[in-house]
């Protein structure tokens, strides 16, 4: 048996002091080291992960604000032709066929217009005979007026005479002083007799012209009509106005149509345009003679801004674009449109992301491993970018995705 553990025992040297003061400088060594590499942690507020977050960098450049929408290729003129008059339509030619300008597309045939065409042209040469008959009778009146005027002129001509040979008489002593008057009387009323003769030619000149010019008025008028029935008849012949391509028919072949009734289409192929419905948001930065870009089949053709819509429709506006650059297009064909709002070039860039999307008054800047919050003011936006009017600086990077809204919270860590 074992009393005690003396036995066992072993008795060591105390160690030397000297050597203490190197345990206690190399504990502080590692202290510190430690707290070096976690002042971050201690600093910031929250830790990321570095790939969960989307990084840019602020750069100096062009912005190009620009508005991007699906399109169709529209002909700029492709009216639709009318017939004036009901009848029987007949088409000449086919769709799709190319014609030329003034060229017969399609007749209709109206007999009732046809008819009432000759029934006045018939009044029409009833009143140019009524006119013709009118001068005439206006010429036999005048001339039986000069005749009265003639007969009156040869009765103040004796009278005249008569009273010349009373007057040599008279102061003769040949013949009696009231037969000398009674000459005087005679000659005053011959001249009496002429000026009214005179007269009366005068004013029925004025009756007879004022009857020939209400008859020629009223065939003026049955010209008028019968014209403008001889403009209906030739418009039962529709002919196209330019040259282009026959679209489609509206009706069908030899059916009954009613006046002022589409027949057809017309399309102009040599000039095209693109219609593109744009968001209303934009309404307000679209204008007439802006720059576009078309890109059809992997080309891209250039184009400008025509006429934009002045009423929304579905949230959208009809735009139309011009194009500027020959192409091999065919109408409603499918394109991509990009229209060229604004050019701002030497300002500051950067990408567009969540964080500004939901708020644009701040940036998280990233400096090493932390990324801090920091007030800025953004500018105009194009599809990619933002400009930066103030608070950024060239070369920064920026968080603009990968973190959440973090109320309150100025400081981030992220973590490799």
């Amino acid at each position: 048996m074992f009393n005690d553990t003396s036995a066992t025992d072993k008795v060591l040297s105390p160690v030397a002091r000297q050597h203490s003061w190197l345990w206690w400088v190399a504990a502080a060594a590692v202290v510190s080291t430690v707290a070096i590499l976690l002042a971050p942690v201690w600093l910031a507020e929250v830790t990321l992960p570095r790939e969960r977050v989307r990084l840019a960098t602020v750069t100096q450049g062009t912005l190009v604000r620009d508005v991007s929408a699906q399109g169709r290729v529209v002909a700029a003129r492709s009216p639709s032709l009318y017939t004036l008059s009901g009848g029987i339509v007949r088409f000449e030619r086919e769709p799709g066929a190319i014609v030329k300008k003034a060229e017969v597309l399609a007749v209709i045939d109206s007999p009732e217009r046809m008819s009432e065409l000759k029934r006045e042209e018939a009044a029409l040469a009833k009143l140019r005979a009524e006119v013709a008959r009118q001068a005439i009778g206006n010429r036999r009146i005048e001339l039986e007026k000069k005749r009265a005027i003639d007969a009156a002129e040869i009765a103040w001509r004796a009278a005249k005479r008569e009273a010349e040979r009373a007057q040599w008489a008279f102061d003769k002593g040949a013949i009696a002083e009231v037969d000398y008057k009674r000459s005087q009387d005679t000659l005053a009323g011959a001249v009496t007799t002429l000026d009214a003769a005179r007269a009366d030619l005068d004013l029925e000149r004025d009756a007879l012209k004022l009857s020939l010019q209400t008859f020629d008025e009223e065939a003026g008028r049955q010209q008028l009509l019968v014209d403008e029935l001889n403009r209906q008849v030739r418009a039962l012949e529709v002919r196209a106005p330019f040259d282009g391509i026959v679209g489609n028919w509206l009706t069908t072949d030899l059916a009954s149509v009613a006046p002022n009734q589409a027949l057809l289409t017309l399309v102009d192929l040599t000039e095209l345009e693109v219609e593109a419905s744009v968001s209303e948001v934009y309404a307000e930065s679209l204008v007439p003679g802006q720059l576009a870009e078309i890109t059809v089949g992997g080309e891209t053709l250039r184009g400008e801004l025509r006429l934009v819509s002045p009423e929304v429709q579905n949230a959208q506006v009809l735009a139309r674009v011009r194009l500027t650059d020959p192409a091999a297009l065919r109408q409603n064909q499918r394109v991509q449109v990009r229209v060229l709002l604004e050019e701002k070039p030497g300002v500051l860039l950067v990408e567009r992301g969540p964080i500004f999307e939901r708020d644009v008054s701040f940036a998280w800047v990233v400096e090493g491993d932390i990324a801090r919050r920091q007030p800025i003011r953004l500018g105009a936006s194009s599809v990619t970018a933002f400009e930066v009017e103030s608070g950024l600086l060239a070369g920064q990077q920026v968080i603009v995705a990968g973190i959440d809204d973090l109320d309150g919270i100025d400081e981030v860590l992220l973590t490799r």
